[in-house]
């Protein structure tokens, strides 16, 4: 059988970096929500010409980090509040799931690194590095993801985790949250899976009781401007 295969373009894998560097920027919060692409300042800035950025927008669009509006550009994309919600309700069955195999499949080694990376955050917190501590958070469940060897959820849950990142930075409740995840490997070292799947579950509706609770701290202070 002969298949018709496409010319690969010469600037595909400039656009491929050049949208890792986008994504890099939404997913540090460089790029804020609601932010407007400007192509030609981007690509200025990465000295390269606009049709890889304009290729890796297309791509990022389609990814669902950024969000196209006819007659107004492209945009860093803004979750609604119902979003957000749903994001939280499903990471939290993903997280609950990935946590019950991880405690069905954990070995030593695997338990001794988790707790290395909750001493790091430990670390981390008491010396104030709260944007360091949200990157060894983000190792600590990536790893419980491979623990787990659920490549559906993992996917998925990588997926959900991207829409979030600028909200949960902004939210990171530090000590509490590592408290959680001393918990949830308790839990997982034991090998009890039911116990696993409750804990990580509630770590993540924790999550959502702290950004409700924001939106009701904030949301009186804006209906009085």
């Amino acid at each position: 059988m002969t298949f018709a295969a496409r010319p690969i373009e010469r600037t595909a894998s400039l656009a491929v970096r050049v949208y890792a560097e986008i994504e890099r920027m939404i997913l540090t919060g460089d790029m804020q929500p609601g932010s407007r692409i400007k192509e030609a300042v981007l690509a200025e800035q990465m000295a390269v010409s606009r049709a890889p950025v304009r290729e890796a927008t297309r791509a990022l669009v389609e990814a669902g980090l950024l969000v196209s509006v006819p007659a107004r550009g492209v945009f860093v994309r803004e979750m609604s509040q119902r979003e957000i919600a749903e994001n939280y309700d499903v990471r939290s069955l993903l997280t609950g799931l990935m946590c019950a195999q991880a405690a069905e499949r954990r070995t030593a080694s695997d338990v001794a690194k988790l707790k290395r990376l909750i001493a790091d955050m430990d670390i981390a917190i008491a010396a104030g590095r709260i944007a360091h501590y949200y990157e060894i958070n983000l190792e600590f469940h990536q790893l419980i993801g491979r623990i787990a060897d659920h490549s559906c959820a993992h996917r998925v849950y990588n997926d959900l985790i991207r829409e979030t990142h600028s909200l949960r930075r902004s939210l990171s409740s530090p000590g509490q949250t590592n408290l959680e995840h001393r918990s949830i490997v308790e839990a997982i070292e034991c090998g009890d899976a039911e116990l696993a799947r409750r804990r990580g579950s509630e770590h993540v509706l924790n999550g959502k009781a702290r950004w409700k609770a924001s939106i009701e701290t904030t949301a009186p202070a804006a209906a009085a401007i």
